[in-house]
């Protein structure tokens, strides 16, 4: 549903199913589905994913850890470095991550 109802796909079609001319695009089913998922992503929050009703519990402790995205660092590295070189505009340009191999560690 993640895919579908954001763009207004009826699950049942999504999955194979061939509207026949004069049949609703929209079974009960596939509205059923669509008002659930709206109801889910209602009450999760939208920054850390987690249930409204819990991450809005004082009670509730959370902790955080720290993961590095290598491929992000890659890009966000470059993009500094372009940035510092001759103050370059990067309007408009995007910076695509390649994977051109593994590196050994140590």
């Amino acid at each position: 549903m993640s895919y579908c109802a954001p763009r207004g796909i009826p699950y049942s079609v999504f999955m194979g199913r061939a509207v026949a001319p004069g049949e609703a695009e929209w079974l009960e089913e596939d509205t059923v589905l669509a008002v659930e998922w709206q109801r889910l992503q209602d009450q999760t929050c939208a920054g850390c994913g987690h249930p409204l009703a819990e991450c809005m519990d004082e009670a509730v402790e959370y902790e955080v850890e720290s993961r590095t995205c290598f491929a992000c660092q890659a890009r966000e590295q470059t993009e500094k470095a372009l940035l510092a070189k001759d103050n370059a505009d990067l309007t408009g340009r995007k910076l695509i991550v390649m994977k051109v191999g593994r590196r050994e560690l140590l």
